[in-house]
């Protein structure tokens, strides 16, 4: 059984798509954010803060090699988990990496108000957001398949998922459900 790990940009709905797509496939869902706050015993914000970036990558690392182990999961990571090699490499082994996008006008609407992405806390801007998404997309597009959300409904893109995993489009030859 294969297990769906979501990557992209901060406000792609990979939390949203994956709560679905479990409540579909029987998976269970991890939000790799929410893993790394109880492992740490503090939020991403504070980690950010407190111990700064590099710091919160490794634990990132960490944490997503341990869910990996697991069989049946799908795991929505944070937006810059797929930037480490060794991460995309822990995903590619064990499961199907599916990267969601959306365009910059829809991720500003989507993450407007929420301060609790380090990132973009001094500048929440769509200049931001494009600078961001631009130096991360050769990282975002390592993975089996790519799906703008961009005015789609979260059911809408968690069949598309489905659809692709059980054979269109999967080159992969163990059957997933």
């Amino acid at each position: 059984m294969r297990n769906i790990f979501l990557t992209g940009f901060m406000g792609c709905g990979k939390t949203s798509v994956g709560q679905v797509l479990a409540a579909i496939t029987g998976f269970r869902f991890v939000d790799l954010d929410r893993a790394i706050v109880e492992e740490a015993g503090a939020t991403v914000k504070e980690i950010f803060a407190g111990e700064g970036e590099p710091a919160f990558r490794r634990l990132e690392s960490e944490v997503l090699a341990k869910v990996a182990q697991e069989e049946g999961i799908i795991v929505s990571t944070g937006g810059g988990a797929v930037i480490a090699e060794d991460n995309r490499s822990v995903m590619r082994q064990h499961g199907t990496i599916v990267n969601l996008t959306a365009s910059v006008a829809a991720l500003v609407e989507r993450l407007s108000g929420d301060s609790e992405r380090p990132l973009l806390q001094d500048d929440p801007s769509g200049e931001r957001i494009a600078t961001l998404m631009a130096s991360r997309e050769g990282y975002y597009a390592d993975a089996d398949l790519r799906i703008d959300t961009t005015g789609k409904t979260v059911e809408a893109i968690a069949a598309e998922i489905v659809h692709f995993m059980e054979g269109e489009g999967n080159s992969r030859t163990e059957p997933l459900f």
